[in-house]
């Protein structure tokens, strides 16, 4: 299956690393397009991440020793982690609701998204969003998704003080995929503007994650790969794309798993927390 962007009618068109450029589906007035797109993917990480993202919450809440709990998603498009954790939806009710059942009038639906999200699971939970695609935060933020959120592109310049003020005292800062794309330069400031947070990555495994870690490290952090842990992300789009990912692995001097000969790629569970927080291996918390 091939999947084209409109601009693209000679073929789907790839980005620096040979993935599908998804673009023209990033940053629409609202997330019909984008949900329509992925849920012909496969697109599953936040499904597969969300539960530990939730203990990792709730090992942060007990370290803190209090309820209220701040999170930041990196990359956060339409508020997906947001729905799935704070809202306790599913990756499926999503793709119900953008892609089989969204109403055709984009007023109508973010009315019903309005009410939808008006009531959560977890009102001790405040997750704010930071993304480059200023419509996707925009309509995450107007619906009631995510708490609030910044568009900004952190690669190329430093947040302002509105940006610090909206990412300010995060306990937690997670993301699914964006790394890869965003750096140090984006992850940091939001380290340094935080309380002591944790910082939870799914990165593909064709992605040099050392860059971070080390960035870590210099701020007191101990890092972890969760050990024999792979997740699936999305099906692979074309024999072009699967051809240029097993490249890719190949380069970094990993071998393909079976997932990524049939088809997947495949993501890494990355998780930092302060040199004084770091008793408990992964692999027990996640044990729980």
């Amino acid at each position: 299956m091939e999947i084209m962007s409109p601009s693209a009618a000679a073929g789907p068109s790839y980005d620096h690393t040979g993935k599908l450029n998804l673009n023209h589906v990033y940053n629409r007035p609202d997330p019909r397009d984008y949900f329509s797109t992925l849920s012909k993917l496969g697109y599953c990480v936040p499904e597969v991440a969300k539960p530990f993202f939730k203990r990792l919450l709730e090992a942060k809440r007990e370290a803190n020793g209090e309820a209220a709990a701040k999170v930041v998603d990196v990359g956060c498009s339409y508020g997906i982690n947001a729905a799935l954790i704070k809202h306790d939806m599913s990756l499926d009710d999503l793709y119900r609701l953008y892609a089989q059942e969204a109403p055709d009038d984009q007023a109508v639906m973010l009315e019903r998204d309005r009410a939808l999200f008006a009531d959560c699971a977890d009102d001790q939970l405040s997750i704010v969003g930071l993304d480059i695609a200023q419509n996707a935060v925009a309509y995450a933020v107007d619906a009631g998704i995510l708490d609030a959120g910044v568009s900004a592109d952190l690669e190329n310049r430093e947040p302002s003080a509105a940006d610090l003020r909206v990412v300010e005292n995060a306990d937690l800062i997670i993301s699914t995929g964006c790394v890869g794309y965003v750096t140090s330069s984006s992850l940091e400031p939001l380290v340094e503007a935080g309380r002591d947070p944790w910082m939870a990555n799914f990165v593909l495994r064709m992605f040099d994650y050392e860059p971070v870690e080390e960035m870590m490290a210099r701020h007191g952090y101990v890092t972890e790969r969760l050990d024999g842990a792979l997740f699936p992300q999305r099906r692979f789009v074309s024999e072009a794309e699967h051809a240029q990912v097993l490249d890719n692995l190949r380069e970094r001097g990993l071998s393909p798993v079976e997932a990524e000969q049939d088809g997947w790629y495949l993501a890494e569970l990355h998780v930092s927390r302060p040199a004084g927080q770091a008793g408990t291996p992964l692999e027990t918390m996640f044990a729980r």
